[in-house]
């Protein structure tokens, strides 16, 4: 399942964009979705694979009806941890 948070509070105008089971396909088929550029696809952290969304492919995202979209990144990480199981 893919999960958003609606705004990055320290960054203005980005939204992170999560696989609850880290599953970088299910994020590479997201990224096409929505249009967004091949380095928004972040790696570094094998534990949070994750998107980095800006401008259009951002809002073409947040206006999707079948993801589930959490006002802040906090929520995103408690949200991701109850999916795992990890709370």
């Amino acid at each position: 399942m893919i999960v958003m948070d609606r705004e990055n509070l320290l960054a203005r105008g980005w939204s992170h964009v999560v696989s609850t089971t880290n599953d970088v396909g299910e994020l590479e088929a997201f990224r096409t979705r929505v249009g967004a550029p091949a380095a928004a696809l972040q790696l570094g952290n094998p534990r949070w694979p994750h998107l980095d969304l800006r401008g259009e492919p951002r809002e073409r995202a947040l206006a999707l009806g079948d993801i589930v979209i959490v006002e802040r990144t906090s929520d995103l990480i408690r949200y991701v941890r109850r999916a795992r199981g990890s709370v």
